[in-house]
């Protein structure tokens, strides 16, 4: 095991004795250090693109001036727009022009990406995690929960797109803000021993998709992302209601691990949560998903974070 860079191990129970308020009150703690730092910073942003995608009605005009007040966001997304990733043969020379180029729905998807990517600057690696592996693996999920949703599921996925993108946010503020907990967790999860989560647990009393929830209901996410996220280990506690989209993130988490795509943190597979989310989506939405078809799934995301990675979009 690599050296815990200075930070002191200690025992489950004795990290445990930090916990004296209430879970909820430690979450809300934990939420206002997060608005009150660098991290606050991108949800303007994030959450006005979030409602511009759950607008049905919403158009380029509603992208356009959220984009355009962040010169930074606008320039990574020219050059990505311009990238081999999407071939289009001649320059796009600004946001309106991408629109019309490479469709409303690209556009979306790249000004969340973008945004969110702010969150995962690179670190030090320790014990096999970094931001830039999370972030890997974070984009892949995104887009396999929207492939599951598009392909299988004959639904747009927008909504599951978002939340693969965040549903480990959690682990980025135990990152900034939990450090010696965090390194203790990362120190004592891995194969042979206990998943994340259950580190997490044991050692704080909540783990990062109760935090990665806490934020997304304060910032005003709409409650099925915020559920998903909260419930994306979880996915039997979820209300039924927000059922759907939970099973699809379960499932397109797990294959993404299972692939061994970016930060994987939860080595010990629950083969049986799998086979219940699969059910409960073909349950849901009348369809027949197989085992074959995931796979099909997840060989096209391969294929796209590869075609990522040569674009420089991660």
């Amino acid at each position: 095991m690599e050296e815990n860079t200075g930070i002191e191990k200690k025992d489950a129970a004795e990290a445990g004795e930090k916990i004296s308020v209430s879970t909820e009150e430690k979450l809300k703690e934990i939420v206002t250090q997060v608005n009150e730092s660098d991290i606050s910073s991108i949800k303007s942003t994030v959450s006005a693109i979030i409602q511009v995608i759950n607008d049905p009605k919403s158009s380029a005009k509603d992208l356009k001036p959220i984009i355009e007040v962040d010169p930074p966001l606008t320039a990574k997304m020219l050059r990505l727009a311009n990238s081999a990733f999407y071939g289009y043969p001649k320059t796009i020379n600004d946001i309106q022009e991408a629109v019309v180029c490479i469709g409303f729905d690209a556009i979306k998807e790249l000004a969340l990406s973008q945004k969110v990517s702010e969150l995962f600057n690179q670190d030090d690696p320790f014990a096999g995690y970094s931001r830039a592996v999370l972030w890997k693996h974070s984009i892949a999920v995104g887009l396999c929960g929207k492939l599951l949703y598009q392909k299988l599921l004959k639904e747009k996925g927008d909504n599951i797109y978002v939340t693969g993108l965040l549903h480990d946010i959690g682990i980025i503020v135990e990152d900034q803000f939990l450090l010696s907990e965090f390194y203790y967790v990362l120190d004592n999860t891995g194969p042979g021993k206990a998943n994340f989560p259950e580190v997490e647990r044991s050692t704080m009393g909540y783990d990062h998709s109760d935090i990665g929830r806490a934020v997304a209901e304060d910032w005003q996410f709409p409650d099925e992302l915020s559920a998903a996220i909260g419930r994306h280990h979880n996915p039997d506690e979820v209300a039924e209601e927000f059922a759907k989209i939970t099973s699809a993130l379960y499932i397109a988490n797990f294959v993404c691990q299972s692939r061994g795509i970016g930060y994987c943190d939860a080595p010990n597979k629950d083969y049986k949560q799998f086979e219940n989310c699969r059910k409960k989506l073909n349950a849901l939405s009348k369809v027949n998903i197989t085992e074959k078809m995931i796979d099909g799934i997840i060989d096209e995301v391969q294929d796209n974070i590869r075609k990522m990675e040569k674009a420089g979009w991660i």
